[in-house]
């Protein structure tokens, strides 16, 4: 029983979370969609005038006689599912001024609802109320506000139809100083605004987001398992390919003829062109960069750019890696910048039998 307990309130604590997100998405939705709403105009004797604002037209009178039985049905039909504002007439309202400093506009909401029952004769939880800045004096600094109190039961029997006919939203309104309408009752959600279907959709995307998050975690080590796999292959591959470049860049052995040694010496003997440029690329220093690299006969002529130029010769000489390392002509300064534009001639070391001369 106690797990079930739980159970249903994690299930309403869920439900009161999804109100906000479901809430915004309705009104966003809605927003798209204007003159989804009704008016209802109370009269003095009783009677109700209902017009659509989206259609315009001529508005529809109906009584609210309790004998009237037909009426609850045509509101029902005319309000579901729209947004419903109900004007009540000014005799119906109980008005009263206040006095307060300007310092206190930030909280006449709270100073109102504190002082209500002193401002109405009937108890604060029998009425709807609202208020509105009639004036700001500012240099006595002061604002007089009205305060318009409307009994419950005056709009009891119309909000149960409103309510019931299913209307997404129901506000109530009253005319102030000079007609300025105040909210009475603000708008809240009716029987048709409970936003379920919302609801559901967002539910459904926690969920499927939620069974993707955990088929993730579920998949990971096999995904994991597979990578190694293949890494594995790739590295054993690669081994198989550095042991055959190293095996064909090893000295060969000594050749029985003439020709074939002659052929040998002409391949320990001859430059790697990939192992020169790798060994360039680790002697420049970093402030130097190349923009040509040419390799002839067993010399590499290096044009680039650096700060430093006489840095660039004394690491590649340094370096073990290059010898007879000079500079071929003047360096040339950029203008208005630190580089200087160069040209130095080299001899790589590297051979291709892996041996250093």
């Amino acid at each position: 029983m106690g797990i079930v307990g739980a159970a249903a309130t994690l299930a309403r604590r869920f439900d009161g979370w999804l109100d906000g997100p479901a809430s915004l998405a309705v009104e966003l939705f809605r927003a798209g969609r204007p003159g989804q709403a009704i008016d209802v105009t109370l009269a003095d004797d009783g009677g109700l005038a209902i017009s659509d604002r989206q259609r315009k037209s001529a508005p529809r009178i109906l009584s609210t006689d309790p004998d009237a039985l037909e009426t609850p049905a045509q509101l029902a039909s005319m309000v579901e599912g729209k947004a419903v504002t109900i004007s009540v007439p000014r005799a119906w309202i109980i008005r009263r001024s206040l006095e307060l400093p300007l310092e206190a506009a930030v909280h006449i909401d709270g100073i109102v609802a504190s002082r209500l029952s002193a401002l109405s004769p009937i108890p604060p939880g029998e009425v709807l109320f609202g208020h509105h800045v009639t004036e700001i004096d500012r240099a006595a600094r002061k604002l007089h506000v009205e305060v318009l109190i409307l009994p419950r039961t005056r709009v009891a029997k119309m909000l149960e139809w409103v309510v019931a006919g299913k209307a997404r939203e129901v506000e109530l309104v009253a005319s102030g100083i000079a007609d300025k309408p105040v909210t009475l009752m603000p708008r809240r959600a009716g029987s048709a605004g409970q936003n379920r279907a919302t609801k559901i959709a967002l539910a459904s995307l926690i969920a499927l987001s939620l069974i993707a998050g955990v088929a993730g975690l579920l998949t990971r080590p096999v995904v994991s398992f597979d990578l190694d796999t293949r890494r594995e292959r790739l590295e054993a591959r690669a081994e198989i390919a550095r042991r055959k470049i190293s095996e064909a860049t090893q000295p060969a052995a000594d050749a029985t003829t003439l020709p074939e040694q002659a052929a040998l010496d002409m391949k320990n003997n001859a430059v790697s062109a990939l192992g020169a440029l790798d060994d360039l690329a680790a002697a420049l220093p970093l402030h130097a960069y190349a923009s040509e690299i040419v390799l002839d006969d067993g010399l590499v002529r290096l044009s680039g750019r650096t700060s430093d130029l006489p840095d660039v010769l004394t690491s590649l000489e340094s370096s073990g890696r290059f010898a007879q390392t000079r500079q071929i002509g003047a360096a040339t300064r950029i203008e208005n910048g630190p580089l200087s534009e160069f040209v130095v001639e080299t001899r790589p070391l590297i051979r291709t039998g892996g041996a250093l001369q």
